[in-house]
């Protein structure tokens, strides 16, 4: 089939000119086995549909200029893969905690962080020694930080910090325990400085992860920031929060929740629960 082929070929126009006679005959169901195939072959539902995209870009040009018989994409459904959640247990995230609670350091600092206040990965990075008033006990996130386009090859990754407006702009209550880590932590660091980094230039996300796989690794076993980040939430509703708290310290409009799968609690807790109201 044609992609691999136009991978070797840069120059899109002479490569298609060679293949005219394959594109006239190219329709829903070729492209439909073509993708499954690269499916069973073991490539991720993002690449796939990132491969999707590009053969719906090239051909439509060439539908226009060529008059070839128009190919309705959208049929084509990418299933996304189905990641399973890698939630820690009680025991394995109060293990997690304490091992973070003895280290000061970036790492340890950034897992507390996601775990105690539920931030993502993007607005830790992007918060500075200036933003923690310990004195209030908030944590004030007005910025972000995102991962740029770097168009300059073989440089490293760029990052970009903007701006946040409402519900991302919020103030989050700083729990007892991470209070007592960040007066220490924040004992010798310039207040100029970013948080994670204790350095004029922001932390990099995958340094970050890889310190939380290096400490799950010792333990034995894996989660990510997200996941984490996650987990605050469950942790925030098991204990009977007010939802829209809990969804202002998220930074979050609206809230998604999933019945975990073959989830059935006994009649006693239902009663337990219904008696609440």
């Amino acid at each position: 089939f044609f992609f691999p082929m136009f991978k070797r070929h840069r120059n899109t126009y002479t490569f298609f000119h060679m293949c005219m006679f394959e594109l006239e005959q190219l329709n829903i169901e070729i492209i439909k086995q073509y993708l499954m195939k690269l499916i069973n072959k073991g490539l991720s539902s993002s690449i796939v549909q990132s491969i999707k995209n590009v053969l719906k870009a090239i051909y439509i040009t060439y539908e226009d200029q060529y008059g070839l018989n128009h190919i309705d994409f959208s049929l084509v459904k990418i299933e996304q893969d189905k990641k399973e959640n890698e939630y820690l247990t009680d025991k394995q995230f109060n293990q997690l905690h304490q091992y973070c609670m003895k280290e000061k350091n970036d790492i340890c600092l950034s897992i507390l962080l996601a775990m105690d206040t539920g931030m993502m990965i993007g607005e830790m990075c992007a918060l500075k020694v200036s933003d923690i008033d310990l004195d209030k006990q908030l944590i004030h996130i007005s910025k972000r930080t995102q991962r740029i386009k770097n168009d300059e090859e073989g440089s490293k990754t760029v990052y970009d910090i903007y701006e946040v407006e409402w519900p991302i702009l919020r103030d989050i209550t700083i729990p007892k325990e991470l209070f007592f880590y960040l007066q220490e932590y924040l004992d010798c660091v310039d207040k100029d400085c970013y948080l994670t980094s204790c350095q004029d230039v922001v932390s990099d996300f995958t340094k970050l992860q890889r310190g939380l796989d290096r400490i799950g690794h010792i333990l034995g076993f894996k989660t990510t920031f997200k996941d984490l980040r996650n987990m605050y939430k469950e942790r925030c509703l098991r204990s009977c929060m007010d939802i829209h708290i809990v969804m202002e310290l998220l930074g979050v409009q609206s809230m998604k929740l999933s019945l975990p799968e073959n989830y059935k609690s006994s009649d006693e807790e239902k009663k337990k629960q219904i008696n609440k109201l």
